[in-house]
């Protein structure tokens, strides 16, 4: 597993971008929540490719038949 971070970037013109690395499904939004809230009302949200991943911690497995 990556390194978890969170990125805050200001453009010079005042723009606020906040960017979370290493995060898998809805955890990246849980991580920003915070900081996001306390930026005010968001703009815009991009969902990388890490968002639509599955966490590998939990699998199912079904049997069928007798085994």
């Amino acid at each position: 597993m990556s390194a978890r971070r969170i990125h805050v970037r200001i453009s010079p013109v005042g723009e606020i971008t906040v960017e979370a690395d290493g995060f898998q499904g809805k955890g990246c939004e849980a991580a920003t929540k915070a900081i996001e809230e306390a930026l005010g009302k968001t703009r815009e949200r991009t969902r990388k490719p890490d968002f639509w991943r599955q966490n590998n911690r939990h699998q199912n497995q079904q049997q069928l038949g007798e085994g």
